[in-house]
């Protein structure tokens, strides 16, 4: 049984009420947080991701600003699509700098995806522009539409 011991209140500042409301609020999610994810007020160390189907394929955007191409590593193994990658902090030469705010990140990370039966493994581009991934995988022939011409009689 969980009992709180009474403490007579004592003056807090703003971010000390923030911290209490972090653990507080921590607490109670910790049984359904998502790995990824640290705090409440934390950001996810991996790359948003959207998956979009079309008539004819799987895109996958992923969002790496600051990521190379030669930092990048997609692999589909059968319909399990893998996007490794590192963003490298970037080097300052200015020793003396404190950060402020903060709200970038770097290091590596890994996202993996089942995509549906009906990719084609043989069938897949990846482009990076604008530090955005795009990661494309074709249907299977079998499953795309096809029009079918209607004969009058």
């Amino acid at each position: 049984m969980y009992t709180n011991r009474w403490e007579p209140s004592t003056a807090l500042d703003f971010f000390d009420s923030l911290d209490v409301f972090r653990d507080e609020m921590e607490r109670w999610v910790e049984g359904v947080r998502s790995p990824e994810v640290r705090g409440i007020f934390d950001r996810t160390l991996t790359p948003a991701v959207d998956v979009i189907e079309t008539r004819d394929a799987f895109v996958v955007n992923v969002d790496v600003p600051g990521v190379s191409k030669k930092d990048l590593n997609v692999t589909l193994t059968g319909t399990v699509l893998s996007i490794q990658g590192e963003k490298k902090e970037e080097e300052k030469d200015d020793k003396g700098r404190k950060f402020f705010r903060k709200e970038t990140w770097a290091g590596g990370f890994r996202r993996t995806l089942d995509l549906p039966e009906t990719a084609d493994p043989e069938k897949v581009s990846a482009d990076l522009k604008d530090g955005v991934l795009t990661v494309t995988v074709q249907k299977r022939e079998e499953v795309k539409p096809r029009l079918i011409a209607v004969n009058v009689n």
